[in-house]
């Protein structure tokens, strides 16, 4: 019979490593940057006998309307042959540096405490898919929306617009294509909606005593 996993051990291994997130859920882990979340989330599978390593964004200017911080714009951690990775207790104990620096190769934000805006939509590109794009798309316009770089976030949505096109209408049609998501996006950004949307979610999801580390 497989050992269960010791989530209070996990839990602790985690925090003393990455010590400027907080414990938000048990096995989950969040880190204010402005009016973006970054978290780590550790799945437990199998009975509770494995767990998955999931680092997500999540956008504060808009309100998806779920019951707790969704996992968008995520990756779960790969092994070599690119699927995704688990581990047990005892590959855990005996493997918990690898596992860590694994992450952080697979996660350049993570490397270090501080980043910059850019830095983030750059991430974010990069996870882009059909799945859940036309939200990280979204997220990108308007986080250079925020930062104050409207020429960048006019490109963005330019380029979001590019994107979706390519995609198939069994995935567009869900959120009435790459017109529909432009008028969406070009709603969203005022300032003051934006800032009135932040302070509702963080009190929604009782965040409001979370430190921010801003962004640059």
């Amino acid at each position: 019979m497989s050992e269960k996993l010791n989530k209070r051990k996990i839990e602790k291994d985690w925090l003393n490593v990455f010590t400027d997130f907080a414990k938000y859920l048990p096995m989950n882990f969040i880190k204010r940057k402005g009016s973006f979340l970054i978290g780590i989330y550790l799945q437990p599978i199998l009975s509770s006998t494995r767990y998955r390593v999931c680092f997500y964004v999540y956008d504060l200017m808009y309100d998806l309307e779920i019951p707790t911080v969704p996992l968008t714009s995520s990756v779960e951690l790969k092994n070599k042959k690119g699927a995704t990775n688990s581990f047990s207790m005892q590959e855990h104990n005996n493997s918990f540096e690898k596992i860590v620096q694994d992450l952080k190769n697979q996660v350049p934000l993570l490397q270090k405490e501080d980043f910059s805006y850019q830095e983030l939509a750059s991430y974010m590109k990069s996870v882009v898919d059909e799945i859940n794009g036309e939200t990280t798309l979204r997220d990108i316009v308007l986080l250079n929306y925020w930062c104050g770089n409207t020429e960048q976030a006019e490109k963005k949505i330019k380029k979001g617009k590019e994107i979706i096109l390519k995609w198939s209408e069994r995935v567009t049609k869900s959120f009435g294509g790459a017109e529909n998501w432009e008028n969406q996006v070009r709603t969203l950004m005022n300032k003051d909606t934006l800032s009135k949307t932040i302070s509702e979610q963080l009190q929604k999801y009782e965040l409001e005593n979370i430190e921010d580390y801003g962004l640059n």
